[in-house]
């Protein structure tokens, strides 16, 4: 569900680039309507969990300059200055930079078949990508831009993840991070904006969106903040903390399949053979991490693990052994 909405944000968000839009102003106006479709309806059903925030205001902060800001901001600049197949393959990099984290904060050595996995994912992805015309256009500040978005698209991942399991309970819930984590981003471009560091240029004009035709301007940019922004970091940040960071980041390759067949559909791009080749390579590149992250951590039989997690903080407790259940009848 995050790869599909997150996918929408290319093809609804670059029409309005075209249309005049600066890249500061899609980032602009796709936080405010993320966080103002996610932050009311919590503040009136689940104030509660808002309230776990004040525990953890650092994370908060992090998640929304680095897995918000700074990754959707340099994506869009990067797009304006350079190709976007360049742009997504140098982003979606991020994988291997989780894994490379985790490995050396951790000790979270990655299984053989895990890096085959990713080895695979990434050259599927090349595939996907990178079937274009041939006219790829590459600029020294384009490369920048995406190098941003990559580092920015890893801490997307480990920073939801981060705290949320092992010996300690998370500081705050998960899903009050994500919609803290895009007011926080949204006041920060805002600031950004008034002090001059980021133009913003918005057109209020109608837009062309291929075999949709000629559209308000006010719908792309409904669908990129609603859909392609708040439902995608909720629904994103919630199955990390479900897979784990390193599954979930080769699972957002599907943000790349979906976001080729939405440009097919959406703005008449054709999907070349090589590219359904590169998606079989990508399925295969998943399916490989999954196995081999569960192998890579046995748990034994009696070892220690995290009890559920309880006003704040967690308790260790002994996983049950079914040779200490007593008979019965």
């Amino acid at each position: 569900m995050s790869g599909a909405a997150f996918a929408m944000s290319g093809p609804f968000g670059k029409p309005l680039i075209e249309a005049g839009w600066s890249p500061g102003a899609v980032v602009l106006t796709r936080l405010w309507i993320a966080s103002l479709v996610t932050l009311v309806p919590m503040l009136v059903f689940a104030r509660d969990r808002l309230a776990t925030l004040r525990s953890a205001p650092r994370s908060v902060i992090a998640y929304g300059l680095v897995a918000v800001l700074a990754t959707n901001l340099s994506y869009f600049y990067a797009v304006s200055r350079m190709s976007v197949t360049v742009a997504l393959l140098i982003e979606f990099s991020a994988p291997v930079v989780v894994i490379g984290y985790l490995w050396m904060r951790f000790g979270r050595r990655p299984s053989v078949l895990t890096t085959a996995g990713a080895v695979v994912a990434i050259a599927g992805l090349a595939l996907v990508v990178g079937a274009s015309d041939g006219g790829a256009r590459v600029t020294p500040g384009g490369v920048a831009w995406a190098l941003l978005a990559l580092v920015g698209c890893a801490g997307y991942f480990l920073l939801a993840h981060d705290g949320s399991d092992g010996d300690e309970a998370p500081e705050a819930d998960q899903m009050a991070l994500a919609v803290g984590g895009m007011t926080v981003g949204a006041i920060a471009l805002t600031a950004l904006w008034a002090v001059g560091a980021v133009p913003v240029r918005i057109h209020a004009v109608d837009v062309h969106m291929g075999h949709l035709g000629t559209v308000p301007w006010w719908v792309p940019a409904v669908v990129v903040g609603a859909v392609a922004t708040g439902l995608a970091y909720v629904a994103g940040i919630v199955a990390i903390n479900m897979v784990g960071p390193t599954l979930a980041s080769f699972l957002a390759f599907s943000e790349v399949l979906m976001a080729t067949v939405a440009a097919w559909f959406l703005l008449g791009e054709s999907l070349a053979p090589a590219q359904f080749g590169g998606a079989v390579l990508i399925m295969a590149g998943v399916m490989a991490v999954k196995r081999g992250e569960r192998r890579a951590v046995p748990v034994p039989g009696d070892a220690p693990v995290p009890a559920p997690p309880r006003r704040g903080r967690a308790t260790l407790r002994r996983r049950p052994d079914p040779r200490d259940r007593q008979p019965v009848g």
